[in-house]
């Protein structure tokens, strides 16, 4: 939580590892044999991936969240939920090829219809 605080405090500086890889070790440092084993199990992982996991506060560029890649797929889970699949696969391929051109010309703040009828 702190990280993405500081991140959103900060929102286009680039924040050097040693302001904030200390804070971390210290919270790694912490004994966590008192709770449940998830816990330890988690501690565990960001030890392995300590010098990677917190990217995103030493390069603006890079989200702090998933949330763009969870709205890129959100069409296609209300697709599915809807109809329940597709009848074809040839469908399901021109469905999937024309959403993601949509939605990387729409990210790139072009006109959907004009990036689709580009390509043909």
């Amino acid at each position: 939580r702190e990280a993405i605080h500081l991140r959103n405090q900060k929102t286009y500086e680039v924040i050097p590892k040693d302001s904030w890889l200390t804070r971390l070790d210290e919270l790694l440092k912490k004994n966590l044999d008192n709770m449940r084993n998830e816990f330890n199990e988690m501690k565990r992982g960001i030890i392995r991936c300590r010098d990677y996991i917190f990217n995103f506060l030493e390069n603006p560029a890079i989200p702090s969240d998933n949330n763009g890649s969870e709205r890129g797929i959100r069409k296609l889970k209300v697709k599915q939920k809807i109809s329940g699949c597709f009848r074809s696969d040839t469908g399901a391929d021109a469905f999937h090829a024309l959403h993601s051109i949509a939605d990387t010309a729409w990210k790139n703040g072009q006109s959907p219809l004009k990036a689709i009828l580009a390509l043909v």
